[in-house]
């Protein structure tokens, strides 16, 4: 009788677990969903800086995406207080905490990318052709996230891993915007209009860097989940880095 009303217990507090567990995915899928949404309304900032109704769409999703942070990171603490979890439970809930800090950190740097197309003057001469390189870093950082956020939800460690090497795309875009801008308007005389425009470019695709940094992030996130191997600060992802430079050679 009392083993019986052990295994209940036990039964009942596992639903409990479960249940608490499965809300705190729904929170964090939609933390992810918030900040996807945030990075294709700045997208389209490059090609229309002038739409009023962004910047406070962009604000609004920001309030939300913060709330989420706090709300997520709070539900993790309690997880492990109250329900004692095991090794694989606890590295999962420790994945949603560290990823929900990488959201969030993606979400203000979106934020500042939007300023920053936001006072851009395209139509000045010379920087109309900067819009090209800047979606490009837009679509890859994109795809970034989503292969990282889906290596976690779908226990993919292969993706997780492509997420990682996709990085080094990214870091010679931005190397490659930064040399465009010096070699176009290092020899002439700028007005403050350009100036600013040049600081902005430089700023968003630095912004942009980051955000695939955050999506390695999440990416080594999913691979501590999946595998229980922490990968960070290791020469694996530089390892990969390297081996990826040698193909395209």
């Amino acid at each position: 009788m009392n083993n019986s009303n052990e295994k209940g217990s036990t039964s009942y507090v596992r639903g409990i677990k479960d249940n608490y567990i499965d809300q705190l995915h729904g929170d964090f899928q939609l933390i992810s969903e918030m900040v996807l949404t945030q990075i294709k309304l700045a997208s389209d900032l490059v090609l229309d800086n002038h739409n009023k109704e962004t910047i406070p769409q962009l604000k609004r999703n920001e309030k939300i995406i913060n709330s989420l942070d706090v709300t997520i990171k709070e539900k993790v603490i309690n997880a492990i207080m109250l329900f004692t979890p095991r090794a694989s439970d606890l590295r999962r809930l420790m994945a949603y905490h560290d990823m929900t800090i990488s959201m969030e950190r993606v979400g203000d740097l979106i934020e500042n990318i939007a300023f920053a197309l936001e006072e851009i003057d395209f139509s000045l001469v010379g920087f109309e052709k900067y819009k090209k390189p800047i979606d490009k870093m837009f679509v890859q950082t994109d795809k970034m996230l989503k292969n990282a956020l889906f290596a976690f939800t779908g226990v993919n460690n292969e993706m997780a891993y492509d997420t990682i090497l996709m990085d080094d795309k990214v870091d010679k875009l931005e190397r490659k915007i930064e040399r465009k801008l010096a070699e176009d308007f290092q020899n002439e005389v700028q007005s403050a209009k350009s100036l600013v425009n040049i600081m902005n470019l430089n700023s968003i695709s630095y912004y942009l860097e980051r955000i695939g940094d955050k999506a390695v992030d999440i990416a080594e996130s999913a691979v501590y989940v999946i595998e229980g191997r922490d990968i960070r600060h290791t020469k694996e992802s530089k390892k990969m880095n390297v081996e990826v430079k040698s193909r395209e050679e």
